[in-house]
């Protein structure tokens, strides 16, 4: 027993002396470099034990002197910090490898010292600073990988690796030019990616990478025309140029290029044919030229193109007939035509597509819809199908089979005849359908309730009556989603109107649960059993004939965001448990018969004036209820007592009769011109534009209520008729904007200047507080950056606010409102000077104002400009006082949806934090462009912040600068506000700054 343990013994001994011990010089040098880091879960065993051969990601093996660290690989370990110059120390080192972590600050310049380096990768880290001596004596380096981090400088360095073979250094901060003896250096590159970055110049150094299989450039500032020595990157199979600035003729030299596979050349100028010699290329699988200028019919033959599966050649203006060859792609899964010249009918080879998923034929002037879906109904596996704008006035098709994995279906603007058809039954997996501005008749089918994957419904626009059927309540996919559609590869676009933007949805789960059926002749009553409808986002009824009173039931809608009820003829009160509906953003009940108190609560505060205009019996009750109250559906004035007409023993005088008769001819004349109204908007052409006319109010009286003008004001002895008649009494031709409560006007003063006149319409409630609060706020807030307060009066029911006028409008207009026509920049000097200049205004209101003022609703709409784009914060409908070391505790959720910050739906407690919140969404409006809230379904994409978090955490940051402004701005400057502004939108406030912090950070900017 003792010999077997001692034979034991020896064996085990041996088999450790086998093992190599670590060197101690690379020991020493791992254990620096995870000394500065500042999380070291992965690293903290390294400084208990010595074998760092054995150390997870540590690897030994390969070098001639045992115990040398040959390969070090913490890839997505979570590190943090700065990389060590110690690594520098690994001289024995083949690969390294510290990819997607967090690691910060500049390359260690010991990283050059690295002599037998063949793979460095260094990609989705936060890494900034020039590279070029960090990586100059990596003579062996073979792959070479820093893409998504901050790095910054040219790309001369790379002529300095003669045997690499992969180089990717996209999504960084690289300029200047593509060196043109790139490849000539690196004369066996393969992978070339450069995409995302600030190069400039032309495509002249790729030329000679004749051995490349892979180049990418898209996304850069690239411009010139492509040259005929593209045809000898004869290995080539992807190449990518998209999002730049090529312009001129795509050379037709792709006989040469017969091992490509993947071409994007969309988003340039390019312009001419479409070149022909690509049927050449056998072996293509995704052919992309959407958004250039590229015209003519395609000649194309691709019938030898047995292995193309994505084709998108929308938004160009190619012309004439499909090619019947198109047909003959059996992989076609993707196949985008949109927005082009194209004519006549489907051919009929499109039947043969048989793995064909997306069809898009928007836009252009096909015929023969029944024709079409004969053929397209043999493509058994399409689920997205968009036909818009085509087929114009043709019946619709009675007999349609097929279709059976249909997800998405579009028939929108083609002014098709007919009713909804029943065909659509059978397309069991739909879930998005718009039949929009057509001439549909008859009434909505029962059998729609039988669709269990339908939740996005547009039938807007069309001739439809009937009432709405109960069938329609119960679609399985509105009561609860179970929504399942991939991801679309090419964003569809969704227009709500003729006029408007549309709105880009890439999967199916992103379009709104949504039923559109306004602008049709519907009538009946909106029927209660609508509030099942529990993932319902969007529901417009307006423009129809609906009766009855609005069903309370609809409060239970906890999702939705737009809910449309004007131009109707519907009765009773607006339910007040319509103020629960939280994620509420447009409302309206415009032009029924409404009457009672509007809701004081929730999103209510925030909406417009318009919203309930045309109800002669709505009203505000907040602060003092409403005087009136309801008897045998008369209004009656509250201090009209019914004991009045008892005491006349209920008889009738003469007088009373004339009276009665003359109440009864007025109210039939005002009924006669209400529904000659209606039926002179229902007959319009443009049935969504006329909701935008104002009806004419009955003038202010000017022979009451003084103006009390400011020392800042220059006209001193200005009156009501003075203020009437430079606004033309309040005409809708000088309506200029639409504030909190009351639309702003424009108005031309007896002295010859300009003022802005908020007019608050209404006697009660949210309206006087209003008044008091603004007028209390600015009469003591003096800066340059607010708006200035000129004069104020209370008139009758209405009250008048006098401001400076400011001449470029709002900063919401600038951003998302006016149209580019290159006459006038918005570039970053003038942003950067609004956003500093309005959180110098908002820093008055929080720390100099006496008492302080907590705005309340700081929003892109309430920073004004001056006709030198200074801000000035306007709009303090919301603010209320501050003393110091209170807090405003409300008992509503007040602001605007987007900017509120998220404790405010919990605490209820107003703070100067939450100002800071709202600023810091303004601050990513001017680096993204994009409004706040954008429509989608899931909550965790409805807003900005959440996708400039997730696009943060994914290294994309630079993906987010407005494309207005890429390519005039230093993309570090604009990071750099986006900093800012994501310390402002943290979740938690205390950890948000003060609002004079931003300042200083702002300023530290340099100006332009």
């Amino acid at each position: 027993m003792m010999i077997i343990l001692l034979l034991l013994l020896f064996f085990f001994g041996s088999s450790l002396s086998q093992q190599p011990t670590c060197h101690p010089s690379d020991l020493s040098a791992l254990r620096d470099f995870a000394g500065a880091l500042k999380n070291r879960s992965v690293t903290d065993s390294w400084f208990k034990d010595s074998s760092c051969c054995q150390w997870d990601g540590v690897f030994c093996q390969g070098s001639d002197v045992p115990g040398r660290v040959t390969n070090l690989v913490l890839s997505g370990k979570g590190l943090e910090g700065v990389m060590s110059g110690s690594l520098g120390e690994l001289s024995e080192l083949r690969s390294l490898d510290l990819s997607h972590n967090h690691l910060k600050g500049e390359l260690a310049a010991e990283i050059s010292k690295l002599q037998h380096l063949e793979v460095l990768d260094l990609s989705h880290n936060m890494l900034s600073g020039p590279v070029s001596e960090a990586v100059s004596g990596l003579k062996l380096v073979k792959s070479l990988n820093i893409s998504s981090n901050s790095l910054t400088g040219n790309l001369s360095f790379v002529g300095v690796f003669p045997g690499l073979l992969m180089l990717n250094v996209s999504n960084n901060l690289f300029q200047g030019e593509i060196h043109p003896e790139l490849c000539s250096v690196s004369s066996e590159i393969q992978v070339l990616d450069l995409s995302m970055n600030r190069l400039v110049g032309n495509a002249d150094g790729l030329y000679s990478c004749s051995r490349s299989v892979e180049l990418s450039v898209s996304g850069n500032y690239l411009s010139g025309e492509l040259s005929e020595r593209l045809s000898n990157l004869t290995a080539l199979k992807s190449f990518l140029i998209s999002e730049n600035r090529f312009s001129g003729l795509i050379p037709d030299v792709f006989s040469n290029l017969t091992q490509l596979e993947h071409l994007d050349v969309s988003s340039n100028k390019f312009s001419g044919k479409f070149p022909s010699s690509l049927s050449q290329c056998s072996k293509l699988n995704v052919l992309e030229l959407r958004n250039n200028s590229l015209s003519g019919s395609i000649d194309l033959n691709f019938t030898g193109l047995s292995d193309l599966c994505v084709l998108d050649l929308a938004s160009n203006h190619f012309s004439g007939h499909l090619a019947e060859s198109l047909g003959h792609c059996p992989k076609m899964k993707i196949l985008s035509l949109a927005k082009n010249e194209f004519t006549g009918k489907i051919p009929v080879t499109f039947k043969n597509l048989k793995s064909l998923l997306f069809l898009s034929l928007s836009n252009n002037t096909f015929v023969d819809l029944s024709e079409a879906m004969n053929v397209l109904q043999h493509c058994r596996n399409l689920s997205t199908l968009i036909l818009s704008k085509n087929f114009v006035h043709e019946e619709v098709p009675r007999d349609v089979t097929g279709f059976n994995n249909l997800a998405i279906l579009a028939l929108g603007n083609c002014g098709l005849r007919g009713q909804i058809p029943r065909w659509l039954l059978s397309c069991k997996k739909l879930q998005v359908l718009d039949l929009s501005w057509n001439r549909f008749h008859g009434t909505i089918p029962r059998w729609i309730g039988q669709m269990e994957s339908l939740f996005y419904i547009d039938f807007s626009n069309n001739t439809l009556t009937g009432e709405i059927p109960q069938a329609l309540t119960e679609l399985k996919s509105l009561v609860h989603l179970n929504c399942t559609g991939s991801q679309i590869s090419i964003p569809l676009y969704v227009k709500r109107n003729k006029s408007s933007r549309g709105l880009p949805y890439n999967q199916v789960s992103r379009f709104p649960p949504s039923i559109y059926l306004n602008n049709n002749r519907l009538n009946g009553t909106i029927l209660r059993e609508m509030g099942r409808l529990k993932e319902l986002h969007m529901l417009d009824l307006s423009r129809n004939n609906f009766t009855g009173t609005i069903p309370d039931t609809i409060s239970g809608l906890d999702n939705l965001e737009l809910l449309d009820l004007s131009y109707n003829h519907l009765r009773g009160s607006i339910p007040p448990s319509f103020q629960s509906l939280t994620f509420l953003s447009r409302f309206s009940v415009a032009y029924n018969r409404l009457s009672g108190a509007i809701p004081s609560g929730g999103q209510f505060y925030s909406f417009p004036h318009s919203s309930f205009e045309g109800n002669l019996g709505l009203c505000r009750a907040i602060d003092s209820p409403c005087d009136v109250m309801m008897s045998n559906n008369i209004l009656t004035p509250k201090g009209f007592s019914r004991s009045h007409h008892h005491h006349n023993g209920g008889k009738f005088g003469r007088s009373s009769v004339v009276v009665l008769a003359i109440s009864l001819a007025v109210g039939i004349t005002l009924l006669l011109s209400v529904i000659l109204l209606r039926l002179s908007r229902k007959e319009g052409d443009d049935r969504v534009n006329d909701a935008d006319d104002e009806v004419p109010k009955a003038p202010l009286s000017s022979s009451s209520s003084k103006i009390v003008l400011f020392h800042s004001c220059g006209c001193k002895d200005l009156s009501v008729a003075d203020l009437l008649k430079s606004t033309n009494s309040f005409s809708q031709a000088n309506i200029i904007g639409c504030g909190g409560f009351g639309l702003v006007y424009k108005a031309n003063l007896p002295d010859g200047s300009k003022a802005a006149v908020k007019k608050l319409s209404g006697d009660c409630g949210q309206m006087e507080r209003e008044f008091q609060a603004e007028v209390e706020a600015l009469s003591r807030a003096e800066h340059g950056n607010l708006v200035s307060l000129q004069g104020y009066c209370k008139h009758g029911n209405d009250r008048l606010l006098i401001y400076s006028f400011m001449e470029n409008g709002s900063l919401d207009y600038w951003l998302h409102e006016r149209v580019l026509d290159g006459s006038t920049t918005f570039g970053w000097d003038v942003r950067l000077k609004i956003a500093r200049g309005a959180a110098r205004g908002l820093a008055y209101l929080h720390k100099d104002c006496e008492p302080n003022v907590i705005h309340r609703d700081v929003k892109s709409s309430n920073i004004l400009l001056d006709e030198k784009f200074e801000a000035h914060l306007a709009d303090f409908g919301l603010a209320r006082l501050l003393r110091p070391y209170d807090t405003h505790v409300t008992t509503d959720l007040v602001g605007t949806l987007g900017y509120i910050p998220p404790e405010y739906s919990q605490s209820l407690i107003a703070t100067c934090r939450g100002d800071v919140y709202s600023f810091g969404v303004v601050l990513l409006e001017l680096v993204t462009g994009r409004r706040p809230v954008e429509v989608c379904k899931g909550k965790g994409c409805r807003d900005l912040v959440s996708r400039v978090f997730r696009m943060k955490d994914e290294k994309r940051e630079a993906e987010l600068i407005d494309a207005t402004i890429r390519e005039d701005v230093e993309e570090k400057e604009v990071l750099g506000m986006l900093e800012i502004a994501c310390k402002c939108i943290d979740h938690d406030p205390r950890r948000r700054p003060l609002i004079e912090d931003v300042v200083a950070g702002l300023e530290d900017f340099p100006n332009q």
